[in-house]
């Protein structure tokens, strides 16, 4: 299905100022054993459902590929992660979980399974912010081969060969070329719509159509704004952090590596694609969050895996084995605004 076609079935759900929705995609969820990418952050995903998004009143939509049913049967991911879909099933009975289908959760003999136990609510939704329309979806319809017809011949090479091999998905994610091949495809759609389009499949967290490598001046501009109120310790700190981004600035590219800016921007951003990232990172997880009017792109990680973060960022929220950092947060007034002007 295209993505006009996408867009034009799409279900409407209201967006106010009132409402606070996180957007959280790619968990690849498995049965626990070695090849299951989840485990590395399983327990800060979890520790942040229970202390911090439900308590809080946020409703969860699960932007596809929270579950890896290409490469294992869904009553062994249940197993595995039973107290994680005891949170989940607790706020889908409470109406605060929105479930939409990736391409990883496309696999034939497993409906009747999920639709008494995770059912889906479709593949799209639209999020409608006074008139303005942010399009949630996955991705992969963006591109071919993971658009889901090939489903079955990737499922059995997945548990074939990358099971045995111990291939994760972390690693299948890295192809930059197919990356960002996709994010072209989806920027360009929503430039033309003028909408906000919020994916996943990447694995790649984007903010106003940026992704961390390319956001290196607005990080720079925000640790000297913060510079000048630090003491101490943190003072320095954000001084060799001001370095690292100015030598990151001026480093030629490695070989082979490619930025969404270099496809299709030219000499005008308009920050109209936003990607939610993934649970299967090295250091945390991500998750965009919108509350009060504003979208945040948050990272959790530990206390010990943060330690780099925290030179540069200060911990929004402190759990006992957790730490919430806000990467980007705009309102979406100015984000629309930009788009509207610059498309």
């Amino acid at each position: 299905m295209s993505l006009d076609a996408l867009w034009d079935n799409a279900p409407v759900r209201p967006l106010t100022d009132q409402d606070k929705v996180a957007i959280l995609s790619d968990w690849h969820m498995g049965n626990g054993g070695p090849n299951d990418d989840f485990k590395k952050n399983a327990d800060i995903v979890l520790e942040a459902l229970v202390g911090y998004y439900e308590p809080r009143g946020w409703t969860l939509i699960l932007n596809g590929d929270i579950e890896e049913y290409l490469r294992t049967r869904p009553e062994a991911i249940r197993r595995a992660w039973a107290p994680v879909f005891v949170v989940l099933d607790r706020l889908r009975a409470a109406g605060r979980v929105i479930r939409l289908l990736g391409n990883h959760e496309i696999r034939e003999g497993v409906a009747d399974f999920v639709a008494v136990h995770r059912p889906f609510d479709g593949e799209t939704l639209k999020l409608d912010y006074q008139g303005r329309i942010l399009f949630l979806f996955h991705g992969h319809q963006a591109g071919k081969m993971n658009s889901g017809r090939y489903n079955a011949l990737i499922s059995w090479s997945l548990r074939v060969f990358a099971n045995t091999l111990r291939i994760g998905n972390s690693s299948i994610a890295n192809d930059n070329t197919k990356k960002f091949k996709l994010e072209k495809v989806v920027y360009e759609f929503s430039r033309k719509r003028g909408a906000l389009s919020i994916i996943g499949h990447t694995h790649r967290p984007l903010f106003e159509s940026l992704s961390r490598n390319e956001s290196q001046a607005y990080h720079l501009e925000r640790l000297c704004r913060h510079w000048a109120k630090a003491k101490g310790e943190r003072k320095e700190a954000i001084r060799q952090a001001v370095e690292r981004y100015r030598a990151r600035l001026h480093s030629p590219k490695e070989p082979g590596e490619l930025h969404l800016t270099d496809l299709v921007y030219g000499d005008v951003l308009v920050p109209c694609l936003f990607n939610s990232g993934c649970a299967v990172g090295k250091r945390g997880f991500t998750a965009l969050e919108i509350k009060k009017g504003k979208m945040a792109l948050s990272f959790w990680s530990d206390p010990v895996r943060s330690k780099k973060w925290e030179a540069e960022y200060k911990p929004a929220t402190v759990l006992p084995g957790s730490l919430r950092f806000v990467l980007r947060r705009e309102s979406l007034d100015y984000l629309f605004s930009r788009i509207e002007l610059l498309r």
